[in-house]
């Protein structure tokens, strides 16, 4: 045992509060059935966030000083953080992870490995180790993959979030919904983090070494960051997302004839093309009309498979004609159609239900939704809309009235 005093000031104290309150919603997550998975890789996160922080808790207290033996001690899993945060975001967006998922651990993994090698070596042959291998080469070696590693998996969850929002676009008709906000903070909250991290690490090897006690505000980082994964990630512990179809849903079928039309004549410079030409112009407008007259858009839970299969054919041709023939998305086609009937029910300017039960009759499932939806489409917001059509309707039944 060594001599040292051990005591909890302020720096020990602020990073304390932050990993205690990290340790307790990591306990909540493992223990939640919803989103299980995805609620364990957060409560991984917040795991290696919180194992980051802890050393340098037990050094502003003296630890180290008093047991010196706690050097090498398996605290860090930095190459951990990257694939944390992008498998987080790929389940919770595409809900299962490949079969080998786990090899983006593997990295962190041997780091662990590797201060578990050093942790029981002698007191003398790690503070050579630390002379020699580790303050010289490993640290800026680690310290190096770590950020690039963060960096990339970063880029790679942004691109996965950005492909969820556009699938929504293209597959369910009340994507309003579902904004993902919390994927979004979370992602931003980690690259702020992530950003601050850079820029201590680029300042300490290009400018000025920094010692223990000048990285303090690098962990008021990771400590404001734990605690915000704690009281946002255990809020949106239990949201569930529409997720892409499973193989199988969406059946290959033949092009349909209304699709065939004769090849090109050279009745211009164009070369004539011998193949088919598939023409999704009229066949987008083909389903379009099936829609308005069926009022199929009234289904609240309308998705491009659940529409497909009412028209007799596959995702991938319906999305082709609605994006190819007429150049709008699945959302996009759906709630115009929605916007529509509200006006045609509110142009009359006597219907007297509110707005929210006219919205849900026209298939909204929310009034953010209905209103966010009917702003776009028509320039107007719905109460407004209606004052209009109110107005015209009273200046046709009393033309002189103003």
């Amino acid at each position: 045992m060594g001599h040292g005093h051990i005591h909890f000031g302020a720096m020990s104290l602020v990073l304390a509060l932050g990993v205690f309150q990290g340790v307790i919603v990591l306990a909540l997550l493992l223990r939640t059935r919803k989103n299980q998975t995805a609620n364990r890789l957060l409560a991984g996160l917040i795991a290696v966030a919180v194992l980051r922080i802890l050393p340098y808790i037990l050094g502003y207290a003296g630890f180290y000083d008093t047991y010196p033996w706690l050097s090498f001690a398996p605290y860090n899993a930095g190459l951990a953080f990257g694939p944390l945060v992008y498998l987080y975001v790929a389940r919770l967006t595409q809900g299962k992870l490949g079969p080998r998922w786990w090899v983006h651990l593997l990295p962190a993994m041997l780091e662990i490995a590797y201060y578990c090698a050093i942790f029981p070596q002698s007191l003398s042959f790690k503070n050579a180790w630390d002379l020699r291998i580790q303050e010289p080469w490993f640290v800026p070696l680690e310290q190096l993959l770590t950020l690039i590693s963060a960096s990339v998996y970063v880029v790679l969850a942004v691109r996965r979030y950005s492909r969820y929002q556009q699938w929504l676009s293209d597959n369910v008709s009340f994507r309003d919904e579902f904004r993902l906000p919390w994927i979004r903070n979370f992602l931003t909250a980690f690259s702020v983090m992530l950003g601050i991290w850079i820029g201590f690490a680029a300042y300490d090897r290009l400018l000025h070494h920094l010692n223990y006690f000048n990285e303090f505000p690098l962990y008021v980082a990771f400590t404001l960051f734990v605690y915000y994964l704690g009281l946002e990630g255990w809020r949106h512990a239990g949201e569930r997302y529409p997720l892409p179809d499973e193989p199988g849903e969406t059946v290959s079928q033949p092009v349909p004839e209304t699709l065939i039309t004769r090849p090109l004549t050279p009745a211009s410079h164009e070369v004539p093309d011998t193949k088919a030409v598939q023409n999704w112009q009229a066949q987008g407008a083909d389903w379009l009309s099936i829609v308005r007259q069926r009022e199929l858009w009234r289904d609240p839970d309308l998705s491009s498979v659940t529409l497909a299969r009412e028209l007799g054919t596959n995702t991938a041709y319906l999305s082709r004609a609605l994006n190819e023939g007429l150049g709008q998305g699945f959302n996009e086609c759906i709630n115009r159609l929605r916007v529509d009937a509200v006006k045609l029910t509110l142009a009359s300017g006597m219907e007297d239900r509110d707005l929210l039960t006219i919205a849900l009759a026209a298939g909204f499932r929310s009034k953010a939704s209905f209103n966010r939806a009917f702003k776009a489409y028509s320039g107007q917001t719905p109460s407004e809309y209606r004052r209009s059509a109110a107005s015209q309707a009273s200046q046709i039944v009393n033309p002189h009235s103003s």
